[in-house]
């Protein structure tokens, strides 16, 4: 039987040269890592992929963030962007 996760959706990337960024985020899932909350499923290629749907934030390692509980984002929608690194969470805010 599948199980249905219920997962905080990506809303909007400003990242093109992510292979996974067509018309919004297109991975299966991404997680936020490191000091300043990286998109650590960012892969820099002119090659388009991942799927139809947009993007969930499957974890979060960025545990001083309100949003952060257990390591699992509970924002209802998070934005990625170019802020320290090339993409990173823009939904960020320190508890």
């Amino acid at each position: 039987m599948a199980t249905m996760i219920s997962l905080p959706i990506v809303s909007s990337c400003s990242v093109e040269t992510c292979g996974y960024n067509h018309d919004g985020c297109r991975a299966g899932a991404i997680n936020v890592s490191g000091d300043h909350g990286h998109c650590s499923t960012f892969v820099e290629t002119d090659r388009k992929g991942g799927n139809a749907d947009h993007a969930g934030v499957g974890a979060c390692t960025r545990t001083e963030c309100r949003y952060n509980q257990d390591m699992s984002c509970t924002a209802e929608a998070i934005e990625v962007g170019a802020s320290f690194d090339t993409a990173d969470c823009l939904t960020f805010e320190a508890r």
